[in-house]
């Protein structure tokens, strides 16, 4: 059966067969294998039927990383409606645009996700095994209006915003969800022998993660917060081999000043932001293991993952997996040559299979099949590839191009500085300027830091890419998934 998965509930029916007693899940509540989960999930899921969850519906889910989140998702899933995964830390003005953007005709809380919908009649599912149950709200939509009924398998609905934070629903099918785990686990060759330390929040990374765990037999461990202490804590209790994080959990490993260590860590991934090198040597030198630093996409999966040269090459995403192709296409759209910079187009399998709002199917959203990903990169006469930042970040000073991301990434590292925005600035003679906004860390004082800071570009970036204003700000505005707001 294992090439015929038709969708995403049966990737978790089959594993709970071929690895009925093997544990699925390590949180607070304790262990639970694969065979419990599916019974508790198909609990939950008769349910949330007899509440008139049904095929073609919306449901969301939102909650926090937890068992209740993934019993949750896959109970509505498995109903036959399309799930679309909502963060416990969105504000009300980020849900009021999802909502106008794509009504769902339910929403299940997680017990850990704060407040109550004002709208519609709310209920409450039990979660077997745990005292809190799901908090079930029906919405405004109409039961016989479908979700997203221009897509005939549709299972879910991730909203990404970009640096835009404008709203826009990404809809991946159970055929395609099922195509990206088994193209990216020819990468990360995850089995049944490898335990996950599970740190991202599952709103965001449900899809070639969660899944791709349970589809391939692996333990996850949900640690009960991000501090260094509880990851490793975990780690070592548990015998975690796989990590898979984002740039500021291996800065906060690399410097925690603890005795644990990551002994039966075997890969270590990133993904998220582009990984800064010194963040890399840092955990390096703790740990003795490379991080190999991923590029995924929701709207692709995970085509490329450093794998063949970590260490050689940390701030490369490396080359593509088996499945996938990727080219650069500079300004005019032709094929930018190695060691060109362009911006960069993927095609394989798993890729989305529309936009929900307003409705637009994925082949008029691709060129000549490719991907256009928004990110410009540069690839060597060895195929590795390098992320340079977005596109319509671009700043062009004088004719020089300077990626934001990357002097934000390098501002960052400033005994002084929090955070970091960097913007163009109009310019006579030049078109564009550098400007950069700063929040400085508590007991910083603001007089002075601004010369310090540039003193501190002038001594390591280009001239044309430092700093030509600073402005030292309260706080820097971020989209729904963390990255920085550029208007």
């Amino acid at each position: 059966m294992s090439d015929s998965l038709q969708n995403v509930y049966d990737i978790l029916r089959r594993s709970s067969g071929k690895w009925p007693r093997h544990t699925a899940i390590i949180d607070e509540f304790g262990m639970l294998d694969y065979m419990t989960l599916f019974q508790q999930v198909e609990e939950v899921r008769q349910r949330l039927c007899g509440k008139g969850v049904a095929k073609g519906m919306g449901v969301g889910i939102m909650g926090g990383s937890s068992r209740a989140f993934v019993i949750g998702a896959f109970a509505a899933v498995g109903c036959g409606a399309i799930v679309m995964p909502l963060s416990q830390r969105l504000g009300k003005m980020d849900l009021d645009e999802i909502r106008e953007a794509a009504p769902p005709h339910a929403i299940i809380r997680c017990p850990d996700a704060p407040g109550n919908e004002a709208e519609g009649s709310a209920d409450t599912v039990a979660i077997p095994g745990l005292r809190a149950p799901f908090q079930f709200c029906r919405k405004g939509a109409a039961r016989q209006e479908g979700f997203a009924p221009f897509v005939a398998d549709a299972a879910f609905v991730r909203f990404t915003s970009g640096t835009t934070n404008r709203a826009k629903g990404v809809v991946l099918s159970h055929t395609g969800i099922v195509e990206r785990t088994a193209a990216a686990n020819r990468g990360l060759e995850l089995s049944a022998d490898d335990t996950v330390l599970w740190v991202l929040p599952m709103a965001y990374h449900f899809f070639v993660s969660v899944i791709l765990y349970l589809r391939y037999g692996c333990t996850i461990v949900i640690c009960r917060d991000n501090l260094p202490e509880t990851i490793l804590l975990d780690a070592e209790k548990h015998g975690a081999t796989f990590l898979y994080g984002a740039p500021i959990h291996y800065g906060m490993l690399a410097s925690h000043a603890s005795k644990r260590q990551l002994r039966t860590l075997k890969r270590a991934v990133s993904t998220s932001i582009a990984l800064p090198r010194e963040i890399a040597r840092g955990f390096f030198d703790r740990v003795g293991l490379p991080i190999s630093q991923a590029y995924g996409v929701i709207e692709i999966g995970l085509p490329l993952i450093n794998t063949d040269a970590p260490a050689e090459r940390p701030e490369s995403v490396g080359r593509p997996l088996p499945d996938y192709e990727v080219a650069l296409f500079d300004e005019k759209g032709q094929r930018a040559p190695d060691g060109g910079i362009g911006e960069l187009a993927v095609r394989g399998p798993g890729m989305f299979s529309a936009y929900l709002a307003p409705p637009r199917l994925r082949e008029k959203v691709l060129r000549e099949g490719w991907f256009m990903t928004g990110d410009l990169a540069e690839r060597d006469a060895e195929g590795y590839v390098t992320l340079m930042g977005r596109s319509k970040s671009l700043i062009n000073v004088g004719g020089q191009k300077v990626f934001p991301e990357r002097i934000e990434a390098f501002l960052n590292l400033h005994p002084l500085v929090l955070t970091s925005r960097v913007t163009g600035r109009s310019h006579a003679r030049l078109g564009e300027v550098v400007h950069a906004d700063l929040v400085l860390r508590s007991g910083a004082e603001a007089a002075g830091a601004r010369e310090e800071v540039i003193e501190y570009c002038c001594e390591s970036l280009l001239p044309f890419e430092v700093p030509q204003s600073v402005t030292i700000v309260e706080k820097i505005a971020t989209t729904r998934s963390g990255k920085v707001t550029r208007r």
